[in-house]
């Protein structure tokens, strides 16, 4: 099923077209082969760089020689330069903010992956940055807005602040603007998104007339990861959980072979992302970008988690849940599958069709379940199909 597109939105609604930035970019950089060779040819006219001075790494990891775990900080900024007027260019949003922030690790063996998505109004202590552009210096920060790091120094300040969260050093890093995935996402012809009824989002220009699942691009992408009073419980976490679903399609959507193997296709996605990106010294280099997406275009989907970074409430804000935090970085350090069963999957989100577990069979060895995951990470795998739920009030 398609949609009309939703209304242009107004100066309020342009602030939330930020959710959208990154969802496209994962599957851009790490999901096919076919894509990096193409946007090979892009990269050096269109593409530009920035050095990231991590805390600790000097050189960073040899992916080209597929040896080890990595990680890539994925940062959706809202900044409004250059992305013309529909978008709110010169209009009453300055600087840029961080968003969508997603944190990918890929395990020293390369068969599972864990997505970590970063609430945008999360309260963290955040560290001295600063601007490369200006020459700003900031101060070291208690409980800020973890949204005001980009803003503060830009992918090195985001990267440094995420490290002081996870431990994780980062030498690879990409920013995207909206634009860019707005096309990248057109480039791929849709995205199938399954909805559990009805939803009439006044504020993001929503219109979903019945349950079903829709192909979603472009305009009308937007209006859905913009939603916020339309979905799930109303809050801005449940948009992370709209996030997941959409990529988790959309990484689904890629794998298919009609779209590895449609050079049109494949042309316009590195064209549309590379137009509109910015990436860290040693993550544009041609045989690092080949090399990651042929380790992530051959993980299992079951083995690729998106999960949310553990928080807990505090008033209309969050703070990180450390006890929670530690226990999932562990578990992603030791380069084990993070699964994700019903229980958690996200509060924007539901699974479709929920599986009976299969029947036991004496003759058959059985195997330790994992250990569960705290009751303050939810998210979803990429092969798991869910829907979005409307709002439920």
């Amino acid at each position: 099923m398609s949609l009309p597109p939703p209304a242009a939105p107004s100066r309020l609604r342009r602030r939330r077209l930020r959710r959208f930035l990154t969802l496209t970019a994962v599957a851009i950089l790490v999901i096919g082969g076919g894509t990096v060779a193409v946007a090979a040819i892009r990269l050096s006219q269109n593409v530009t760089t920035v050095e990231l001075h991590p805390a600790h790494t000097d050189e960073p990891p040899s992916v080209a020689d597929f040896d080890g775990e990595f990680d890539v900080l994925l940062v959706g900024s809202d900044g409004r330069a250059g992305q013309g007027a529909q978008y709110g260019e010169g209009g009453d949003v300055e600087g840029s903010r961080n968003d969508v922030t997603l944190l990918l690790h890929v395990n020293e063996s390369h068969d599972a992956a864990t997505v970590i998505s970063f609430p945008r109004d999360l309260l963290v202590n955040m560290p001295s940055c600063t601007d490369p552009g200006t020459g700003k210096t900031w101060d070291a920060g208690h409980r800020v807005q973890f949204n005001e790091s980009l803003a503060r120094g830009g992918l090195g300040c985001v990267a440094s602040t995420v490290t002081a969260l996870t431990g994780i050093d980062l030498a690879y890093a990409a920013e995207i603007s909206f634009t860019g995935v707005i096309d990248a996402s057109n480039a791929v012809g849709g995205v199938p998104i399954c909805f559990a009824g009805p939803i009439h989002d006044r504020h993001s220009g929503l219109e979903i007339p019945e349950a079903g699942t829709y192909d979603l691009s472009g305009e009308q992408a937007l209006a859905l990861l913009r939603s916020r009073y339309g979905i799930g419980d109303g809050s801005d976490l449940a948009r992370i959980s709209t996030q997941q679903v959409f990529l988790s399609s959309l990484l689904r959507t890629l794998r298919d072979q009609s779209t590895l193997t449609d050079p049109v296709k494949l042309f316009g996605i590195a064209d549309a992302a590379t137009r509109n990106m910015t990436l860290s010294t040693p993550l544009a280099d041609l045989g690092t970008l080949a090399s990651m997406a042929k380790v992530f275009s051959e993980l299992p989907l079951e083995n690729i988690a998106f999960v949310s970074y553990p928080h807990l409430p505090a008033g209309d804000r969050v703070v990180p849940d450390e006890q929670a935090a530690v226990a999932l970085l562990e578990r992603v350090k030791s380069g084990e599958t993070v699964n994700i069963s019903a229980d958690h999957t996200g509060r924007g989100s539901e699974l479709s069709e929920p599986s009976a577990p299969p029947s036991a069979d004496p003759e058959e060895p059985t195997t330790t379940e994992p250990e569960s995951l705290p009751e303050s990470i939810d998210g979803q795998s990429a092969a798991q199909d869910t829907c979005v739920r409307p709002y439920s009030g």
